[in-house]
């Protein structure tokens, strides 16, 4: 599974752009964005969800939608690479999350 993850999150052409893995790159972390005062929680929460957000826009371009196992939802979060990521029950249930709100948004569409 996870060689077919990476192959399916390689670079993709969207409109003109190269996306490295799925994603143009990460959000700024925690402390880049909120500043030193962010408390040990929200750090926290914020940097699972910009790894969860990241990993499930490049699984939907990549085609896949729920259900996915645990193991698949670890395998990609691991193929993408991102720093000092470790994948949480409470990461597998944000991607799930993202993922269910792309599908279910009619608007959202992806471009090869």
């Amino acid at each position: 599974m996870l060689r077919t993850l990476r192959r399916a999150l390689r670079p993709a052409r969207i409109p003109g752009r190269r996306f490295a893995a799925g994603i143009t790159e990460l959000p700024p972390t925690a402390r880049e964005a909120l500043g030193t005062d962010v408390t040990a929680g929200e750090a926290i929460a914020y940097n699972r969800v910009r790894v969860a957000t990241a990993t499930a826009v490049a699984l939907y371009r990549s085609g896949y939608t729920l259900p996915m196992t645990d193991g698949d939802l670890d395998d990609a979060v691991l193929a993408l690479d991102f720093p000092y990521s470790v994948p949480s029950a409470a990461t597998r249930a944000s991607i799930r999350a993202a993922l269910a709100v792309l599908d279910a948004d009619y608007t959202v569409t992806v471009t090869r």
